[in-house]
């Protein structure tokens, strides 16, 4: 029972080996997927900043074009005066030359705004698109280093794979089955030791007939709480 103990364990070494050779390549697609959004983030972000740039700069344009038309209404305005033949008609086109003035101030004031957002967006935009063609360079890198790893883990897994297949052949049928189904339904060890008389599987207590039982190693036991087989470590290293 003991050299049946041993091969055991050995097959459940390499069983839990593959475990996180599988684990560690399922959770690749994942991160692989979160560098490229990483990605698509960054020049999305990019791109935000560039529209926020283009729309201060064509808002600034617009207020330029509506203050040369401004300017342009007080220069015919004012030329009117010279044409005007009642006091009424001159009072109302400075009053027109006035409200034009105003609107003139004012969208002055609002262009030095726009010059302000204006380059600050252009500033903002530039650092983004350093940032992100340097970030992008990196983040391609470690795609491409667990693009690598992944085809490393494909290629490990399917060597540990035919060398489990070749170990678990060996077996008994009756064992490789129930080795097979405890695997199956625990998706961990199926073979546990016997510690502290608690099975270190499901940790609950066993009798004293089962350790006396394993002791003997006369045949496979298993816990009687999980259906686990177990072991006592003294025995297997003896």
């Amino acid at each position: 029972m003991k050299d049946m103990i041993k091969s055991l364990l050995s097959l459940q070494e390499r069983d839990l080996e593959l475990d996180r050779w599988r684990g560690e390549h399922l959770a690749i697609p994942a991160k692989i997927s979160g560098l490229k959004s990483d990605i698509q983030a960054a020049k999305t972000a990019l791109e935000d900043a560039k529209k926020d740039m283009m729309q201060l700069q064509l808002a600034k344009k617009q207020k330029e074009l509506d203050l040369d038309a401004q300017e342009a209404a007080i220069r015919k305005h004012s030329t009117e005066l010279n044409a005007v033949k009642t006091n009424d008609a001159y009072r109302a086109l400075l009053g027109e030359i006035e409200k034009a003035k105003e609107e003139k101030s004012r969208l002055e004031d609002q262009i030095l705004q726009l010059m302000e957002q204006s380059d600050q967006a252009v500033r903002v935009w530039k650092e983004k698109e350093a940032a992100s063609k340097s970030d992008e360079v990196v983040l391609h890198k470690q795609i491409s280093d667990w693009e690598a790893k992944q085809k490393e883990l494909e290629q490990t897994i399917a060597a540990k794979e035919a060398e489990r297949e070749q170990a678990f052949s060996g077996l008994p049928k009756n064992l490789a089955d129930s080795y097979k189904k405890l695997r199956t339904g625990y998706r961990g060890a199926a073979v546990v030791p016997i510690r502290k008389e608690q099975c270190s599987g499901c940790h609950m207590k066993v009798s004293q007939n089962l350790i006396n039982e394993v002791r003997r190693g006369q045949k496979l036991m298993t816990c009687e709480s999980c259906s686990r087989i177990v072991y006592l470590e003294e025995a297997i290293v003896a």
